[in-house]
């Protein structure tokens, strides 16, 4: 009898420049998409919109995505059909679907453009064939475009996403001025996942995974969010999002009270956020994800591929004490676990005694991700632009809050 997994072909198709073990973050994308299905796999759908003003030239844009996919593995990448494989190409042309809805009325023209990006939401990657991104150019008038770059979670992350925009800029200036990009040398997915595998083994590994074990071995907080309706027996993955802007002067008074116990933005974000779960559940013991670029923390800062590590960060709030000497404490607890943050979450989901519940997500329901500064040194020749990220229909976790944009113009999205 042939195992249906013997078909997969890894020298099929266009020409192979590698093929590696996939790391574990993958491992676990790629085990949620199999279990969950369609709409599983639709929830890492990574969405975003450039919206140009100004003369854009649609030849250079063509050939700056070809060469940006060129420059980095991971965009070139496909799986294996169990998952354990990662595929890289040597070449993959990328085609860049143009639309011009410049002659239709205003109407129409938003309802196409629309359209156009819940088509992208609900876009269905087959993570076997690839490609597992896609780029979508809209023309709304002679001097305003919306580029639509969607991929799949599985080679990239949030931080990928500012270096692909950076690149992106860098790489269509220089066709439209006639120069050389003038880029740094990309680093290869394959060199990162192949330092991961040997890490895997370290003894700071082992340490690390025993940090994580030690804060959850005695007992694993249940959080329970207050919902409308009862929870269904099968966690579904249907979502809506919601945007909210911060008001600028509560964001000001916000950034004052975590300097004035030296505590950074982020922590003193992911710190109210804390006390506002705390308020809403009545719980004193909490669990919170926090997504962690794996970049910075191996040194690999210009990578573009699925490098994040997933944080169970738990606290637990008291109600006697002041939010800042609360803070203050936070802040001594999460450098420690900042100081582990090259975990394996699904392998610490392996040696936590947790009863599974197919009505909810293990460990941690509710996560806190932090986008902010994604436009960073990100400049196209003769356009000025705005960054959107486009709301996806379907999410793998409870409750997903993202803070965005900048510590000046702060989004929770």
């Amino acid at each position: 009898m042939i195992n249906e997994n013997t078909l997969f072909d890894p020298f099929a198709g266009p020409e192979l420049e590698y093929v590696v073990y996939t790391t574990q973050s993958q491992s676990e994308i790629w085990t949620s998409c199999y279990f969950g299905g369609k709409d599983a796999d639709r929830a890492y759908n990574e969405s975003i919109s450039m919206k140009f003003n100004g003369v854009l030239d649609l030849v250079a844009m063509e050939l700056a995505i070809q060469k940006l996919v060129e420059r980095h593995e991971a965009l070139r990448a496909t799986f294996s059909t169990d998952g354990i494989y990662m595929s890289i190409f040597k070449k993959l042309t990328i085609e860049l679907t143009f639309q011009n809805l410049s002659n239709l009325d205003e109407t129409t023209k938003s309802a196409s453009l629309e359209q156009y990006i819940t088509d992208e939401v609900f876009f269905l990657f087959d993570l076997v064939q690839g490609p597992l991104i896609k780029f979508g150019l809209l023309k709304l008038s002679d001097t305003e475009h919306q580029l639509i770059i969607t991929a799949h979670h599985i080679i990239c992350d949030g931080w990928s996403i500012g270096i692909m925009l950076q690149d992106l800029g860098a790489i269509y200036s220089a066709y439209v001025e006639n120069k050389i990009p003038n880029l740094s040398e990309p680093i290869p997915f394959s060199t990162f996942a192949n330092e991961e595998k040997i890490f895997s083994n370290s003894e700071e590994n082992k340490e690390i995974e025993k940090y994580w074990f030690e804060m959850y071995k005695e007992s694993i907080p249940i959080l329970n969010v207050p919902t409308d309706n009862p929870r269904p027996t099968l966690r579904t993955y249907k979502s809506q999002r919601l945007d909210f802007v911060l008001d600028s002067n509560l964001l000001i008074s916000l950034k004052k009270t975590g300097l004035s116990v030296g505590a950074s933005f982020v922590t003193t974000l992911l710190t109210s956020f804390e006390v506002f779960l705390y308020q809403i559940t009545g719980q004193d013991d909490l669990i919170l994800g926090l997504p962690s670029a794996g970049q910075p923390a191996t040194g690999m800062n210009h990578l573009i591929g699925h490098c994040v590590n997933l944080l169970p960060l738990r606290s637990k709030p008291v109600s006697d004490i002041s939010f800042q000497d609360y803070l203050k404490k936070r802040k001594s607890e999460l450098f420690d676990d900042y100081d582990h943050q090259q975990l394996s979450f699904g392998h610490l989901l392996q040696k936590l005694n947790i009863a599974r519940d197919p009505s909810r997500v293990p460990l941690v329901p509710v996560v806190f991700n932090i986008d902010l500064g994604m436009t960073d040194g990100v400049e196209f020749s003769n356009l000025t632009y705005n960054l959107k990220s486009n709301p996806r229909a379907f999410e793998t976790f409870e409750i997903f809050l993202n803070a965005s944009g900048s510590e000046k113009n702060l989004v929770f999205e």
